[in-house]
């Protein structure tokens, strides 16, 4: 691994927020309220709970193999054979979250802003960028995105503030319309939909530069806190804000954008909240391009890192064109993800219990 293409813990920390922000924040609350009605935003504090496992597993691989991914790991541990098996869920887990990004992004602007233009004009757009910024390198990619971060996250801030006059608060009662048990079941949709995606960091922590020798876990658990409370309180404005015609809306924050109106002078934010869901997408775009390069060159042995960035990212592109049809079969995606997610993750806990029980037997 090359020192000087490390990532600081801050660094990390940021990339981290943006990625589990990024597009999800778009369809989160509109496709996962109707599982447990007003009580969609205690879920997102629930599912918080369930996240901090595998990323607890990924940070401790790092500490345990520093620089170094799933598959130096597993390769050191298992040998080369059996990690390949093990990978190659994995690695199909993020060519089909790559596809999903550029699908996202392309359904959201021909569906609300740009009507008439072709879907496959922003699949493109956000493949290419993505793939030169992966091509650029991990330190280039996160200095970047430490920009990017403040328009994300303040835009989604200033939505949610400039709409205080729209929020009722009788739309959140009653608290629990259907019990506690659809509460537990969304919790588990949107732990495999947001806190399952970032499985990919596994192959991204290896960019991770240790500080006096050790793993800085705060900055990162941080990020994930931020993010966790940022989405839980944008789920409980939109219900604020839309009461039960939140799960009409296939875009609730960006359809309460539209709701804002002060003294005439400022108004209807839609196009800023736009840009700032496409920065997103980009960013979460980028990332998951990034890990999957770094995933293959290194099951490949490949000394170029940069030599399969473009075709993956082709392939992502023609993924997002053939594999979704339409926003509704998009939506029948976001329902199972999750067990795709949690298949995924029992390859991390696999890794994780073998470094384990490797170092147990390394002391004796």
């Amino acid at each position: 691994m090359k020192t000087d293409n490390m990532i600081s813990p801050v660094q990390m920390a940021v990339l981290l927020l943006v990625y589990m922000t990024g597009s999800t924040i778009l369809f989160v609350p509109s496709t996962l309220l109707a599982q447990s009605g007003n009580a969609f935003w205690l879920s997102m504090l629930v599912s918080g709970l369930f996240g901090c496992l595998p990323l607890g597993c990924m940070l401790y691989l790092n500490r345990r193999f520093p620089g170094e991914t799933l598959i130096e790991g597993g390769i050191r541990t298992i040998g080369y054979p059996v990690t390949l098996i093990l990978m190659v869920p994995y690695i199909v887990f993020m060519i089909l979250l790559q596809a999903y990004i550029y699908f996202s992004i392309g359904a959201f602007f021909t569906t609300t802003m740009m009507r008439d233009t072709p879907v496959f004009i922003f699949n493109g757009l956000m493949a290419m960028i993505s793939a030169l910024t992966v091509r650029a390198g991990a330190l280039v990619m996160a200095r970047m995105f430490m920009l990017l971060s403040f328009l994300l996250v303040g835009v989604i801030v200033l939505v949610l503030v400039f709409n205080v006059e729209s929020y009722h608060l009788n739309y959140l009662l009653p608290v629990l319309p259907m019990g506690i048990k659809p509460v537990f079941h969304s919790a588990y949709l949107t732990s495999g939909f947001i806190y399952g995606d970032f499985l990919v960091f596994a192959f991204v922590f290896a960019y991770l530069r240790p500080k006096e020798g050790k793993t800085a876990t705060k900055p990162i658990f941080l990020g994930y806190l931020i993010n966790w409370l940022l989405v839980s309180f944008t789920s409980l404005c939109c219900i604020l804000a839309l009461g039960p015609l939140t799960n009409e809306y296939q875009y609730p924050l960006f359809n309460i954008s539209r709701l804002i109106s002060i003294q005439e002078i400022i108004e209807r934010l839609e196009s800023i909240i736009g840009m700032s869901m496409m920065a997103g997408s980009y960013m979460k775009a980028t990332i998951t391009l990034f890990a999957l390069n770094t995933a293959i060159t290194r099951l490949l042995k490949q000394k170029d890192d940069g030599q399969l960035v473009y075709p993956l990212a082709l392939l992502g592109l023609v993924l997002s064109l053939i594999v979704v049809r339409n926003e509704a079969d998009f939506g029948d995606v976001l329902l199972t993800w999750p067990m795709l997610t949690f298949t995924v993750s029992l390859t991390l806990y696999i890794f994780t219990l073998i470094a384990l029980i490797s170092k147990r037997h390394s002391k004796n």
